[in-house]
C-alpha cells in the first residue's frame, strides 16, 4: 500500500468515515495531539482538538466554538441581509457607473460649452478691447491731465512760489527779524546785566542770611530735642506695655483655647467620625457594591458579552457577506448586460459600418479628394496666370525686365519663363 493510500485510510478512520476491517491498523486519537495530515508534505500533522469544533459535535459550541445563539441566528441573519443589500449593491453599482458616465460627459460638456466660449472670448475679444481700452486710457491721462499738470507746476507755480518765498523771507527779516535784534543787544541785555547784579546783593542781604541763621541756631536744635523726646514717649508708654501684655498674657491665653479648641474637635468630632466610617459607612458600601456587582453590573456584562456582541459580530459579518456576495451578483449582472448590448447593439452596427457604410464611404471620399485636387490644382494654375499677366503689364509699362520666377507657392506648380 502506498503512503498517500496509507494517510487517507488514517485520516478517515480518524474522522469516522471508515470502519477498520480485521487486522487494520488504526491509529491512536491522542488528547489534544496531532493526527495525520492526508496531504503528506511538510503540513503532515493537523491537531485533533480543533476537529471537534469544527464539525460542531462540542458540547454547547457550534461552528468555530461559538455559542447556540450565535448559530442560530447566523444564517437567518446572512439571508436576510443577502436579500436587503442585494439590491442596495446592485443601485450602487448601477449609479457608481452612471456616475462615472455623467462626470466624463459633464466634464466634456463643461468644456465645450463654457471653458472654450470663455477662452476665445477672453483671448479674440475681452483681452484685445482691454488692451486698447487701456493704451486709451493712458494717453487720455498722460495728456489730458498729468501733462497740463507737470507744465503748470514747472512754469508757472514753482516760479511764483520761489518769488512768493523770496518776498515774504525780505519781508519778515526787514520787518521782525531785524527790529528784535536790535532791541534785545542794545535795550534788553544791558538793562538785565544791571538789575540782575542789584537785586542779588539785596535778596542775599535782606533774606537769604537771616534765614540760613535762623534754621542753623534755632530749628534745628528744636527739632532734634522734640525727636528725642517722641521717641522716649512711644517707648515708654507703649512699646514696654504692649511687651507685657503680650508676653504674661495673650500667649498663655492663646495656648490654653487651642489646646481646649484641638481636645473638642478631637471628642466631638475625630473619634464619632471615624467610628461612623469603620462601622457604618464601609459595610454599608461593601453591601452595596456587592448588590450592584451581581445584580447590575452581572447581568449587564452577560448580556453584553452572550447576546450583544456575538449579534452584533454576527450582523456585521452577514452585511459584510452579503455585501462581497452582492457585488459578485452584480458584477455578472453588469458582464451580463455587457455582453447583451455587445450582441444585439454594437455587433450589428459594427457589421453595418464595415459592410455597408465603408464600400460607400471609401469612393465618396476618394472622390470628393481628387476633386479638392483638381480645384487645388485649378486655383493655382489660375494665380499662377494672373502673375504672370501682371508681371507682364508692369515690364510693359515700366520697362523693367520681368523677374524671372524660380517657383510657384507650395502646392502650385512652377511658373513657366516668357523670355
Amino acid at each position: 500500500m502506498r503512503t498517500g493510500e496509507r494517510n487517507d485510510r488514517q485520516a478517515g478512520f480518524a474522522a469516522g468515515r471508515l470502519v477498520p476491517g480485521p487486522g487494520s491498523v488504526v491509529p491512536r486519537r491522542p488528547r489534544g495531539g496531532l493526527l495525520p495530515s492526508p496531504g503528506g508534505g511538510k503540513a503532515r500533522f493537523r491537531a485533533y482538538g480543533s476537529g471537534m469544533r469544527e464539525r460542531g459535535d462540542a458540547g454547547g459550541y457550534g461552528e468555530n466554538g461559538d455559542g447556540c445563539l450565535t448559530v442560530a441566528i447566523r444564517m437567518p441573519a446572512r439571508i436576510v441581509a443577502l436579500v436587503v443589500v442585494l439590491p442596495l449593491r446592485i443601485a450602487w453599482d448601477a449609479l457608481t457607473v452612471a456616475g462615472r458616465a455623467l462626470g466624463r460627459f459633464g466634464k466634456w460638456l463643461v468644456r465645450v460649452l463654457v471653458v472654450a466660449p470663455a477662452v476665445a472670448l477672453w483671448r479674440y475679444a475681452l483681452a484685445p478691447a482691454g488692451r486698447a481700452l487701456g493704451w486709451a486710457v493712458r494717453g487720455l491721462v498722460r495728456y489730458l491731465a498729468v501733462v497740463p499738470a507737470v507744465a503748470l507746476w514747472r512754469y508757472v507755480l514753482a516760479p511764483a512760489g520761489r518769488a512768493v518765498g523770496v518776498a515774504v523771507g525780505w519781508a519778515v527779516s526787514v520787518l521782525v527779524v531785524l527790529p528784535l535784534a536790535a532791541l534785545w543787544r542794545y535795550v534788553l541785555v544791558p538793562l538785565g546785566r544791571a538789575s540782575g547784579a542789584g537785586a542779588g546783593w539785596v535778596l542775599r542781604t535782606l533774606l537769604v542770611a537771616p534765614l540760613a541763621a535762623l534754621y542753623g541756631r534755632v530749628l534745628v536744635p528744636v527739632a532734634a530735642g522734640a525727636v528725642w523726646l517722641a521717641r522716649w514717649a512711644v517707648r515708654v508708654l507703649v512699646v514696654v506695655p504692649a511687651v507685657a501684655l503680650y508676653g504674661c498674657v495673650l500667649v498663655p491665653v492663646a495656648a490654653g483655647a487651642v489646646w481646649l479648641a484641638r481636645w473638642a474637635v478631637r471628642v466631638l468630632v475625630v473619634v464619632p467620625a471615624v467610628a461612623l466610617y469603620g462601622c457604618v459607612l464601609v459595610p454599608v458600601a461593601l453591601g452595596v457594591a456587592w448588590l450592584v456587582r451581581w445584580v447590575v453590573v452581572a447581568p449587564l456584562l452577560f448580556l453584553w458579552r452572550r447576546v450583544l456582541v456575538p449579534v452584533a459580530r454576527e450582523v456585521r459579518d452577514a452585511l459584510l457577506v452579503a455585501w462581497r456576495v452582492a457585488g459578485y451578483v452584480s458584477r455578472a449582472l453588469g458582464r451580463a448586460l455587457k455582453w447583451l448590448v455587445t450582441v444585439v447593439l454594437v455587433v450589428p452596427a459594427a457589421w453595418v459600418w464595415r459592410a455597408l457604410v465603408l464600400p460607400v464611404w471609401r469612393p465618396v471620399r476618394r472622390a470628393a479628394a481628387e476633386g479638392r485636387r483638381a480645384v487645388r490644382h485649378a486655383l493655382a494654375t489660375v494665380r499662377e496666370t494672373v502673375r504672370g499677366v501682371r508681371a507682364d503689364l508692369r515690364a510693359a509699362l515700366t520697362g523693367a525686365p520681368r523677374p524671372v520666377e524660380r517657383g510657384g507657392r507650395r502646392g502650385e506648380p512652377e511658373g513657366r519663363n516668357p523670355q
